[in-house]
C-alpha cells in the first residue's frame, strides 16, 4: 500500500469516525440553540468553506435550471431536511440510539430501489429483516412493547425521517451526478441548503438565539462546522472518488461505535444491552444487503479480493 492508498484509508476513516461522534455534540447544542439556527451555522461555513475547495470545478455551464433544481431538492434531503430531523430528534432521543440508527440507511436505500422496481436476492430480504428487527430492537430500548407510545418513541421515529432523506439523497446523486465530482456536487447542495435557510433563519430571529451559546455550545457548534460538516465531507468524498464506493462504505461501521464512545465521555451516555443487540442486528442487516451471498466476506478475506 503506497502512501496516496494510505491517505486514502485516514480520510475515509477520519470522516466516518467524525460522523459518528457528532451526535452527542449535536444533541447538547440543541439544548441552547433552535435545531434551525444549528442547521444555519452549520451550513453557511461549511459551504464556503467546501466551494473554496470545488470552486474550480464549478463551471457557468452548469448554473442552468436542471441542474439548480436537482441540487435544490438534494439539498433539502441531504442537508437541511436531514440535519434539521437529527437536531429536533436528539431532543426527545439519546446519541447513542441515533448512531445505531444511521447504520440502518444502506438497508433503506436497497428498499427504496426495491419499491422501485429493481429485483432484490434474498439475502438482501434476509437483510431487511435483520434491519428492521434491530430498529424495532433500539425504538423499543426504552419503555419495551406493552407501554410503547407514540411519545415515548418519538425521538427516534423522527430521526429514522432523516434516514429516508439520507437515502433518497444517496439514490438521487448516483442518478444525477454518479459522474461528476462529489466535492463539487456536495459543496453547491451545501450552499444551496445555506441559500435556502436563511430566510427561515431570519424570519424566526434565529441570530437572536446565538448569545444563548455557551462556551461548550460554541465548542459543538465548530465541530459540527468544521470537523463534521466540512471536512468529514471533503475527505469522504475524496476517499470515494480514490477508493471507490465500495471500499468506503465499509467504514460506516465505525460510526455507531464512535458514537456510544463519544456519547460515553461527552455526556455520560451508557446505552443499554437491547440497543447494542438492535445496532448488531442492523449491521448484520446492512452486511446481507450488501453481499451476493452470506458468505462473500470469508471468500473475499481468503482469497484477496479487492472490490
Amino acid at each position: 500500500m503506497d502512501k496516496k492508498e494510505k491517505w486514502l484509508y485516514f480520510q475515509v476513516l477520519f470522516a466516518t469516525v467524525a460522523w459518528g461522534a457528532a451526535y452527542p455534540f449535536t444533541k447538547f447544542a440543541v439544548t441552547e440553540i433552535s435545531p434551525l439556527t444549528l442547521v444555519f451555522l452549520r451550513a453557511v461555513p461549511a459551504g464556503l468553506l467546501l466551494f473554496f475547495f470545488a470552486g474550480k470545478m464549478l463551471s457557468l455551464s452548469d448554473l442552468n435550471p436542471g441542474f439548480i433544481l436537482k441540487i435544490l431538492l438534494m439539498s433539502v434531503l441531504g442537508v437541511s431536511l436531514q440535519q434539521y430531523t437529527q437536531a429536533y430528534a436528539l431532543k426527545y432521543t439519546s446519541a447513542s440510539n441515533a448512531g445505531w440508527l444511521i447504520a440502518l440507511t444502506p438497508v433503506i436505500v436497497v428498499f427504496l430501489r426495491y419499491l422501485g422496481g429493481e429485483k432484490i436476492s434474498s439475502f438482501k430480504l434476509l437483510g431487511f429483516f435483520f434491519g428492521f428487527a434491530g430498529t424495532l430492537a433500539i425504538v423499543l430500548s426504552r419503555t419495551g412493547l406493552s407501554s410503547f407510545s407514540f411519545y415515548s418513541g418519538k425521538g427516534d421515529l423522527i430521526f429514522l425521517t432523516s434516514c429516508f432523506a439520507w437515502a433518497y439523497y444517496v439514490i438521487l446523486t448516483k442518478k444525477w451526478f454518479e459522474k461528476d465530482s462529489q466535492v463539487k456536487i456536495t459543496a453547491a447542495t451545501m450552499i444551496a441548503a445555506a441559500a435556502t435557510v436563511l430566510p427561515f433563519f431570519a424570519y424566526q430571529h434565529g441570530y437572536a438565539e446565538i448569545k444563548n451559546l455557551s462556551i461548550k455550545g460554541w465548542l459543538c457548534v465548530g465541530y459540527l462546522t468544521f470537523i463534521s460538516s466540512f471536512l468529514a465531507y471533503l475527505f469522504w468524498n475524496r476517499s470515494v472518488e480514490g477508493l471507490g464506493p465500495v471500499k468506503s462504505s465499509y467504514f460506516i461501521y465505525d460510526e455507531p461505535f464512535a458514537t456510544a464512545v463519544s456519547a460515553y465521555f461527552f455526556l455520560g451516555e451508557i446505552a443499554p444491552p437491547s440497543v447494542f443487540l438492535g445496532g448488531a442486528l442492523i449491521l448484520l442487516g446492512v452486511y446481507f444487503v450488501n453481499s451476493r451471498s452470506p458468505f462473500s466476506f470469508i471468500k473475499g478475506f481468503c482469497c484477496h479480493e479487492r472490490a
